[in-house]
């Protein structure tokens, strides 16, 4: 991590679990190389003792560890020590070859505790989580750390899991994904639950305080993602956390019940980070969030009206506004701009990182944006080149107004270029499909007027950043202007390249 990150090491509370992904990953890498040369990988395992060698296959699937079985006598039973199981149903054929392998293996550690437990099964193999429910609870019982089950289709109704999931004294990490939950007629006891992730999660019966019970159960929760479905029975998401520092909610609008209202509700005073991409709620409360550091918004704010929308942004805006990090998406930015219309736009006076996707059309209001954000220093602006055949005529990008960041503090600008066209009524289309020379003139003349805006009025600028599209003939072009540009801040380096997007 760089130093320019220091003070936004906060970004993710889970490092420790992240490092250790990828430290897994790495030993995956190890294995294979070790494994592609016998006589190497024996001769350099047989040096490691037992512990060491069924920790390393701990971070492998299990169907891998269980192939080290062939490399000698010793491995023969060494991957039933391994202090973990995870299985893919892909595998196996039914719900009864998982429950009698599960079985074996629980009955070969019946001594030991099972810190990670991971199933992914298939329902289209004849594999119900039903099936298998009275394992998971054994596992739960026997003290497993983590716990991650799921499957990637729609969950049947009677795939439940059991009701041992809500009173672990270990579980430090759940996940699960297209699994159904029934509401618990007890309260939820989780001490030691640091990361939750639910995906799709059904829940049996519609209960609008079901995740706030979950939550309340929870006393050391810091990491919670929820990606919900149109009908997962909860209209109501409610977060209620004091010690919750990372939360990510995901809430698509490609389903919709009729004349059903959806809610969510985020109560965190020691929340860092928020991922928020709900497109289905028509009523958004956030409070208690002033420890906030970092947001990243892709959203439309529900399906009401225009004036609806007006009332939750400002209040949402107002709620995050002591944010120091933001990243805003080209769809939320489009509903900002029609509200703009009808009022001043919050101001953000501790946010010093932007990073922000603009389509050409919205462009020109790009000054206006920025004077919500006084203390802006890195900004990075995302050019989303979503254009409509019929206006592909090129018009000059005309920004007079100078936010005050741009007077004061902005020290870093990076842009860089998306290439997308609109033809109306039709799916969308890529950019071969138009006349380049009509979208190449377009382009030119937004890029040198931009870039001539940011240079001309930025007083303190160190270094300007341009990643064009590898489709883009503008590279050149730009690099013969920039010699004509007036460039107010003493020093600043302009630096010019390709980028894959």
């Amino acid at each position: 991590m760089s130093s320019a990150n220091s003070e936004e090491e906060y970004l993710n509370p889970r490092d420790l679990e992240v490092r250790l992904h990828y430290l897994g990953k790495e030993f995956q890498k190890l294995w294979v190389r070790l494994g592609a040369n016998k006589r190497v990988s024996h001769g350099r395992l047989s040096d490691l003792p037992d512990s060491l060698i069924t920790h390393i296959l701990s971070f492998l699937p299990t169907k891998d560890s269980i192939k080290t079985s062939l490399l000698s006598k010793r491995f023969r039973n060494l991957w039933l020590q391994v202090p973990g199981l995870e299985l893919h149903s892909h595998g196996l054929s039914d719900s009864v070859s998982i429950k009698n392998f599960i079985h074996r293996f629980l009955e070969i550690n019946r001594d030991s505790r099972l810190p990670k437990f991971k199933i992914k099964y298939d329902v289209c193999n004849n594999v119900y989580l039903f099936g298998i429910s009275k394992l998971i609870a054994e596992v739960i019982n026997r003290g497993v750390h983590q716990l991650d089950v799921g499957t990637p289709n729609r969950p049947f109704t009677k795939d439940l899991m059991p009701l041992d999931v809500y009173k672990s004294n270990t579980l430090v990490s759940l996940t699960l994904a297209n699994v159904g939950m029934a509401s618990p007629q007890f309260d939820v006891s989780l001490p030691c639950l640091k990361t939750m992730h639910l995906e799709d999660v059904m829940y049996s019966h519609e209960d609008p305080l079901f995740i706030e019970k979950l939550i309340s159960g929870c006393p050391v929760l810091e990491d919670l993602t929820v990606c919900r479905v149109f009908d997962d029975n909860v209209p109501v998401l409610r977060v209620r956390s004091q010690c919750l520092k990372r939360f990510c909610v995901k809430f698509g609008r490609d389903r919709k019940i009729f004349g059903k209202e959806y809610a969510v509700e985020i109560d965190a005073p020691g929340l860092k980070y928020m991922n928020f991409r709900d497109d289905l709620s028509d009523r958004v409360v956030v409070k208690n969030l002033s420890s906030l550091v970092k947001i990243d918004i892709d959203t439309q704010f529900g399906t009401g009206t225009l004036q609806m929308k007006k009332a939750i942004i400002s209040d949402f805006l107002t709620g995050v506004s002591n944010v120091r990090h933001m990243i805003i998406s080209q769809p939320t930015l489009e509903v900002l701009y029609s509200c703009m219309k009808q009022g001043p736009f919050p101001k953000f006076r501790n946010l010093t990182r932007l990073e922000a996707s603009f389509c050409t059309v919205l462009l020109k209001k790009l000054p206006h944006f920025l004077e919500g954000f006084p203390k802006l220093k890195h900004l990075t602006l995302v050019l989303f080149y979503l254009l409509y055949l019929k206006d592909l005529k090129p018009e000059n990008l005309e920004l007079t107004v100078v936010p005050y960041c741009l007077l004061s503090n902005l020290e870093c600008v990076e842009v860089k270029e998306v290439t997308t066209v609109e033809k109306p009524g039709k799916k969308r289309a890529r950019y071969p499909y138009i006349k380049r020379t009509k979208l190449s003139k377009h382009k030119k003349k937004i890029w040198i007027e931009l870039v001539r805006y940011i240079l001309e009025n930025s007083l303190v600028l160190k270094k300007l950043v341009l990643c064009f599209s590898p489709v883009t003939n503008s590279v050149l072009e730009i690099s013969l202007a920039l010699p004509t540009f007036t460039v107010r801040s003493p020093g600043c380096e302009i630096f010019n390249h390709l980028t894959s997007l």
